[in-house]
């Protein structure tokens, strides 16, 4: 019996050790990939901004503008430090929650005066280490810790989701996306934990409320994903008839929900009267869209997390399926103890993670491979599925073979690396920007020139869309593109070279014709780089 006991301590110091490898070389990809990120989405200048804002940009033509201006509405000032009153009235005037924005200032707190992508990255990276943990156990736990396969599964999952090219990149993108992933998955393990070992009490109750309150409070589609998880687990306490915890269950939920509410009352305006809620319900009314946005997210996550191969899967999936019933009939399919939990738990989390991914399916806004970030806190769950129903039915039809051979469970675990492995010599991670490498170079190189920013009067707020740049010049002369009368400023009139940014528009060549009448050293422009609905143009 010792040695029987000293054998499974061993395996899983071993599993340990293998498990805390994968962690660490999967940080190491993503520090690699944060080192590659060279410039930002729009959003990610607004997660800084609205976070961060000391006095907000303000467009003015015919006027100097001095680097900090912009960059003092993107970093956090000495004194300014853990302003969360002003990081929760900023969301409250948009449409987001604050609690991520409160995350991100906490860290731009203790560095003020820097605008770092690693900043943002850090986050994210707090962010991604327990979801990592997190979806390792609700593997185990849904398959039954005591498993020897649930280790194999859980370890497949993990390998398969944290190298996928998806969710390196939503580690990248600056936005409260890995956060919803944290929630999200720490309500999953909450409700399975509970129902797989019939344990309801305070331990499940009192976490239950705060994922509930910060889950809502991170990001608004928390609710929808626990809307589904919700239902399904309250179908399984009726059909137990454990109405004492239905009861309490639901009221657990309403008061995290409704202490989240009263928190921050601005979600209710968000939710059912801001542009991105009525936006939502007007798309999800709409039957006639439903297949193709359905294909459009499908896609992404085949191409970005499956790498072309969910076809494969899901033919693997079919195939072996039809097998096991026709097999099971002639008596070829291996018997095996009935956990009746495994089942209600896959249901529960298919019927969740499918509700989940056609309400937003339905709802979110298709910005191409962007759009990914709405689906990223379930891609860890969608592999976890179809990785358990393309590997059951080969248990099950040779598990008698395989029984205590690791070698086509080490094959499956290096074709799913395979599979990420490719994607990220494919390039397929985004939000990085590589291309803003150059055009920062080039900034640096001439920050010393006069530049001038033509912007639109219908949107001039899209300055803010260059700050990165613009951070690096000291100062810069701002026009209105519809403004025709000649720019009289005598640095602008007199330099022998200027850098000018256009805000993309049919005439927008109009804006540097002028100042060539303007200036009379210069005689001719070229295009340098195009960025964030802007062209930079050198003259001289």
């Amino acid at each position: 019996m010792n040695v029987i006991n000293l054998q499974e301590k061993r395996k899983n110091k071993i599993g340990t050790v293998l498990l805390l490898l994968l962690l660490l070389l999967q940080m190491i990809t993503l520090l690699y990939y944060g080192g590659r990120k060279a410039g930002f989405h729009e959003d990610e200048f607004y997660s800084y901004y609205s976070t961060n804002k000391t006095a907000g940009l303000f467009v003015e033509d015919r006027t100097w503008q001095e680097r900090d201006n912009f960059r003092n509405d993107f970093v956090v000032l000495e004194g300014e430090q853990f302003r969360y009153n002003i990081v929760k009235q900023m969301q409250s005037w948009d449409v987001h929650p604050p609690f991520y924005y409160y995350l991100l200032h906490t860290v731009c707190s203790f560095f003020p005066g820097v605008f770092s992508k690693w900043l943002g990255i850090a986050v994210n990276l707090i962010a991604f280490v327990p979801s990592f943990f997190l979806l390792f156990y609700l593997v185990k736990e849904t398959l039954g810790m005591r498993k020897k396969q649930s280790f194999a599964y859980a370890f497949a999952v993990c390998l398969f989701w944290g190298f996928s090219a998806a969710v390196i990149s939503g580690v990248m993108f600056i936005r409260m996306y890995q956060w919803l992933t944290l929630f999200i998955l720490a309500l999953s393990c909450l409700h399975v934990r509970a129902w797989r070992r019939e344990k309801f009490g305070v331990p499940f109750y009192l976490p239950l409320g705060f994922i509930v309150f910060f889950g809502f409070l991170t990001q608004y589609y928390y609710i929808i994903y626990h809307i589904f998880f919700g239902a399904g687990f309250c179908f399984l306490l009726l059909k137990s008839k454990k109405i004492k915890e239905l009861f309490l269950y639901a009221g657990t939920c309403a008061v995290g929900l409704l202490a989240a509410i009263l928190y921050y009352p601005s979600s209710l305006s968000h939710i059912f009267r801001g542009y991105r809620g009525t936006e939502a319900v007007s798309e999800f009314s709409n039957a006639e869209n439903t297949l193709g946005r359905l294909r459009f997210f499908s896609g992404l996550f085949d191409d970005y997390v499956m790498n072309g191969t969910l076809s494969i899967f899901l033919l693997i999936v079919c195939l072996g399926w039809l097998t096991v019933f026709y097999k099971k009939k002639t008596g070829h399919v291996l018997e095996e103890k009935k956990d009746s939990k495994i089942k209600q738990l896959i249901g529960l989390l298919l019927f969740t993670a499918a509700g989940y991914f056609f309400t937003i399916s339905k709802t979110a806004l298709l910005l191409g491979e962007t759009s990914n970030r709405y689906q990223l806190p379930v891609y860890g769950i969608l592999l976890f599925l179809l990785i358990y129903f393309a590997a059951k039915p080969i248990e099950l039809l040779f598990g008698k073979y395989l029984k205590g051979k690791k070698l086509p469970v080490i094959a499956a675990i290096v074709v799913l690396l395979i599979i990420d492995v490719t994607a990220l010599c494919q390039n397929k991670v985004f939000f990085l920007y590589e291309e803003e490498k150059e055009i920062m170079a080039y900034a640096e190189e001439n920050k010393d020139v006069p530049v001038v920013v033509y912007y639109r009067d219908d949107s001039d707020l899209n300055v803010w869309r260059l700050s990165d740049e613009l951070m690096v010049y000291p100062r810069i002369y701002l026009a209105n593109q519809n403004n025709e009368e000649p720019i009289t400023d005598e640095v602008i009139t007199d330099s022998e070279k200027l850098l000018v940014y256009v805000a993309d528009k049919d005439d927008k060549e109009k804006c540097l014709e002028n100042l060539l009448l303007s200036n009379e050293n210069l005689s001719s422009y070229r295009e340098v780089a195009k960025k964030n609905l802007w062209t930079l143009y050198e003259m001289e």
